[in-house]
C-alpha cells in the first residue's frame, strides 16, 4: 500500500508527522521531495488546468463531467 505522509528529518533520521501503517522493521522506499519543489509542481498542475480550461463556462465544464462519470458507470455496470 502507498502512502503520502509529510515527514522531518533531524538528526540524520526522517521522522513522520502522521501515524504510518507500517509494519516495525518493515522495508519501504522513500521518495524525498521538498514541500517547495511539491508546491512547485501543483501550481504547474494547477496553471495547466486552468488555461485548458479557460475556453469554456463551468456549466459546460459540470456537464462533461456528469456525462463523463455516467459513461464509466455504464462501463462498469456492463451496459
Amino acid at each position: 500500500m502507498s502512502q503520502l505522509i509529510t515527514a522531518i528529518f533531524e538528526n540524520g533520521v526522517f521522522r513522520p508527522m502522521q501515524n504510518v501503517d507500517v509494519k516495525e522493521h518493515e522495508k519501504v522506499t522513500i521518495k524525498v521531495v521538498s514541500m517547495h519543489d511539491w508546491q512547485k509542481r501543483i501550481d504547474r498542475i494547477m496553471n495547466k488546468i486552468h488555461e485548458k480550461t479557460a475556453l469554456y463556462s463551468s456549466e459546460e465544464m459540470e456537464f462533461d463531467i456528469i456525462q463523463a462519470v455516467n459513461e464509466v458507470r455504464e462501463e462498469k455496470n456492463g451496459r
